[in-house]
């Protein structure tokens, strides 16, 4: 009864935060409840178990991909605490308790870009940039996988949230954990150190900008010089081509052709709009109802929905009407760095990597979120407004549907191979190991599996074939080596034929 007294005393924007707030809970909660792990989830995961069952780190061992662990580990500690909790009463509980981790930390991210937002602007604007954060599908869909976006994004957050809170070691502190979540956090520190210099006198600005310089790198330091000393490269497998460290699948090179492609801009907004990687051939990949209908009405909507963004930018005056005044430098160039900070990952990220990378610009949203909050207002106080609120509610609707869609349908493509999968674990070996390249088969039939090569065939137990394969291609086998696997006439085990699914034993 008192937390509803409290919540009818707050002014009438905080409520409808805290609304919007509840709602996104229960939207990420109930999408990970059905949400089947994949992609990267299934090496990250694996990783937390592995720490959990071990107490160690692990470096060599196979876990999923041909390569050493490298990734900064908080995300896999927190997942590796929660599966010792859980995993304790049995497999299965703990494999269901470690997808809520990502949903835990973007409820949080979400809380604190309203007192963010709250605190240097007002509640007005708070609210409508979480309604942009809550709702667009990339925050939606990383709140959700088994990723390690959604505790990046928090850190960084938090970072902002103590420093404009004058906590200048827990800020300090809170970036260095978000470099220990992914590499990319150590580009929120410009943006703090802008801020301490607007914030603070020249005396104060070198004392703490000095703190808010070392100390997230001190924080990181155990974790960076763990991978020079085991690596050679303290960022590896990143710009290896510069420290020269451990040779594998690494990032080794340059390819300045990746910002001209035609497929970054368009790749880029697919996946701020929730196509997995903004891959645009799943659309023909994965055949869904109605789609000749239903994705022209989902790219205009995308279009409705970024105009505010777009107004934001270039509508000046209407930014300087809800800043306080001497607030009002700090804010947007803290904000317009927040931003370009994270342009310049971008930038950096794609020559040595590849364009699909929506998710590397991530932690920038709740900039962009603000930005989108003055454009809405702008809208909202037009003669259009109530067609315009119409049509972002729908819009948001139309997100949220397809969300559930997306994840419903993701879930039911891996539960088509769950009968391949139990019979592994009912009728191999626990201990045994399989030949899969491939990170999410190795997931899901929780056995040792090593990727597809000569040499590793002498180790392995089983052969994993199925050239059908579309949820991890990386399984499916090239003809060199599928023909090497045939031609020794293994013994088969188990074969599907609605599924593909081909196992052989390598022992007699």
């Amino acid at each position: 009864m008192n937390l509803i007294k409290k919540f009818k005393k707050q002014e009438k924007y905080t409520r409808y935060s805290i609304l919007i707030i509840i709602l996104f809970s229960v939207i990420v909660l109930a999408l990970t409840s059905i949400h089947h792990v994949s992609g990267d989830g299934c090496w990250y995961v694996p990783v937390g178990k592995f720490m959990a069952e071990n107490q160690n780190f692990p470096l060599f061992e196979p876990l999923g991909r041909d390569e050493p662990f490298w990734s900064p580990p908080l995300y896999h500690v927190l997942v590796a605490i929660v599966y010792g909790i859980f995993g304790a009463v049995n497999n299965s509980l703990g494999n269901f308790a470690v997808k809520f981790v990502s949903p835990i930390f973007g409820i949080l991210s979400l809380i604190f870009t309203f007192l963010v937002v709250k605190k240097l602007v007002n509640s007005k604007i708070a609210f409508y940039s979480i309604l942009f954060l809550a709702f667009i599908p990339i925050f939606i869909g990383y709140s959700v996988l088994s990723y390690v976006e959604s505790t990046l994004i928090f850190f960084v957050i938090l970072s902002v949230y103590f420093l404009i809170n004058d906590k200048i070691i827990l800020a300090g502190i809170a970036a260095g954990l978000s470099i220990l979540a992914k590499y990319n956090g150590v580009f929120i520190i410009p943006v703090l150190l802008y801020i301490v210099y607007k914030k603070y006198s020249k005396k104060q600005f070198y004392k703490n900008g000095l703190i808010i310089a070392i100390l997230p790198l001190i924080v990181a330091s155990p974790w960076l010089i763990r991978n020079w000393i085991l690596l050679g490269n303290p960022i590896w497998p990143f710009l290896n081509f510069i420290f020269n460290g451990y040779e594998s699948m690494s990032y080794g090179s340059l390819n300045f052709s990746n910002l001209f492609h035609y497929g970054l801009l368009l790749f880029t907004y697919l996946g701020i709009f929730g196509v997995p990687d903004g891959n645009f051939h799943l659309f023909s990949t994965f055949k869904l109802p109605y789609s000749e209908v239903l994705l022209p009405i989902w790219l205009v909507g995308t279009f409705i929905f970024i105009i505010p963004l777009i107004v934001g930018f270039f509508n000046k005056s209407q930014k300087n009407k809800n800043i306080k005044n001497n607030l009002r430098t700090l804010i947007i160039g803290a904000l317009a760095i927040w931003i370009i900070s994270y342009l310049i990952l971008f930038l950096l990220y794609v020559p040595n990597v590849g364009w699909a990378v929506s998710r590397i610009i991530l932690p920038a949203f709740p900039a962009l979120a603000v930005f989108w909050a003055f454009g809405y207002e702008k809208l909202n106080n037009s003669k259009l407004s109530k067609l315009f609120v119409i049509l972002i509610t729908l819009i948001i609707a139309g997100f949220i549907f397809t969300e559930f869609v997306k994840f419903g349908f993701a879930a039911n493509q891996w539960n088509f191979y769950k009968e391949d999968f139990d019979w592994v674990k009912s009728n191999t070996p626990q201990k045994s190991i399989f030949l899969v390249s491939g990170q999410c088969i190795p997931y899901n039939i929780q056995r040792t599996s090593l990727f597809s090569t000569d040499e590793n065939l002498n180790k392995a137990d089983y052969i994993w074939v199925n050239q059908n394969f579309k949820l991890d291609k990386r399984s499916v086998l090239d003809e060199s080596s599928l023909n090497s696997i045939e031609s020794e006439n293994y013994k088969e085990v188990y074969s599907n034929k609605k599924t593909g699914t081909l196992i052989y034993s390598t022992k007699p």
